[in-house]
């Protein structure tokens, strides 16, 4: 006898499709419901860390991707069953002599008690997903009657991921407009680092320093596009990066600093992970690089990332809508960063970037 009903669990999904905070708490509804150790979301292509996990499988999750387990997942075998029949279990691809002896079933996932799956898949418009339930041997293998029951949570996360990417999509977007309000010249990302969306004041920059080509941000100069392309790999990474100076034949460079984007904008299903925000030199000075506010007075990568902001004169409640915090949190780093720089306020503290940046190097 179930704890939990069917509907109860699909219903969960639903609930953390519309709020990403309620996804641990799906993933251990849906694992209860399974009988399973633990359930986890996973991508298809581009595989990496973030993504909804059940609580339970917090170790191995990290596990997975520190020692590059996901790029040896011999599940991967099942994904033509996946596609075409909505599931794949482990006795679909798996020998009992492979179980015996592959330290991917034998050495990571027994550690786990995770030796059998059931593999759900779905899509989005631009991706493939799985909802894959981890048990170990006391559940055994699963069935052919759980699996037909199983494969209804496919259908509840088809209509989840619509709205989901429509909303986050929105906020994203609406960051932009945020932005080009403050005459702020951004570029909304999506995870391979392609630009899906840019405003008014970053259209006035290609052809002025920078272009788009096939979807992806370019430089004038080589040494600038790969100063930039290892910037959006990192942002794709959800890590901090030190800003990119593009220079320009006739103009004073461009600054480009990357965002990370946290909360609704960066939900599970949503194309967008993160923004390009451009400070052209010949119209404000560029930010002081973050890492010489770390250095300087102790910062951390948070920390400096608001300040950062700050100084391209972006408001609070802006800078915590862009980071993803709420205001209260925005103004507690920025009460810490005046302590840190020894001032008592905003504008004591803009003065004295100015005065670092005309210090001499």
């Amino acid at each position: 006898m179930r704890s939990i009903s069917f509907d109860r669990a699909a219903l969960s999904l639903l609930d953390a499709a519309v709020d990403p905070a309620l996804w641990t708490a799906a993933m251990d509804t849906v694992a209860q419901y399974a009988n399973a150790t633990g359930a986890v979301l996973l991508p298809l292509r581009g595989r990496g860390p973030g993504t909804p996990h059940s609580s339970s499988l917090g170790e191995g999750f990290e596990e997975y991707f520190r020692d590059e387990w996901h790029l040896r997942d011999q599940r991967e075998r099942g994904i033509p069953h996946l596609r075409a029949k909505g599931i794949s279990v482990d006795q679909d691809f798996v020998t009992s002599e492979e179980l015996k002896t592959s330290d991917y079933y034998n050495g990571f996932l027994r550690k786990y008690d995770a030796i059998w799956s059931a593999c759900i898949g779905f899509s989005n418009d631009d991706d493939e997903w799985c909802l894959v339930m981890e048990r170990g041997d006391a559940g055994g293998f699963y069935t052919d009657r759980e699996q037909a029951d199983l494969v209804r949570f496919g259908a509840y996360l088809d209509r989840a991921a619509q709205p989901a990417r429509q909303m986050a999509y929105a906020n994203a977007t609406g960051m932009l407009d945020a932005f080009a309000a403050l005459g702020c010249a951004s570029f909304l990302l999506d995870h391979a680092g392609c630009v899906i969306r840019h405003n008014a004041q970053a259209e006035r920059l290609l052809g002025n320093g920078l272009m788009l080509a096939r979807g992806r941000l370019r430089c004038d100069r080589a040494p600038d596009s790969l100063a930039l392309g290892q910037l959006t790999a990192a942002l794709g990474r959800s890590a901090a990066a030190p800003p990119v100076v593009v220079h320009r034949l006739s103009k004073r460079p461009l600054v480009i600093q990357g965002i990370p984007l946290a909360g609704l904008a960066s939900a599970i299903f949503s194309p967008a992970t993160a923004i390009l925000l451009i400070s052209d030199t010949d119209l404000r000075p560029p930010p002081t690089a973050m890492e010489t506010t770390q250095q300087m007075f102790g910062l951390t990568v948070m920390e400096s990332t608001v300040l950062s902001l700050l100084e391209q004169e972006v408001p609070l409640p802006a800078v915590a809508e862009v980071i993803g915090m709420s205001y209260e949190t925005a103004r507690s780093h920025l009460k810490r960063i005046l302590s840190k720089t020894r001032t008592t306020r905003q504008a004591e503290l803009l003065s004295l970037l100015a005065r670092i940046q005309r210090a001499p190097t």
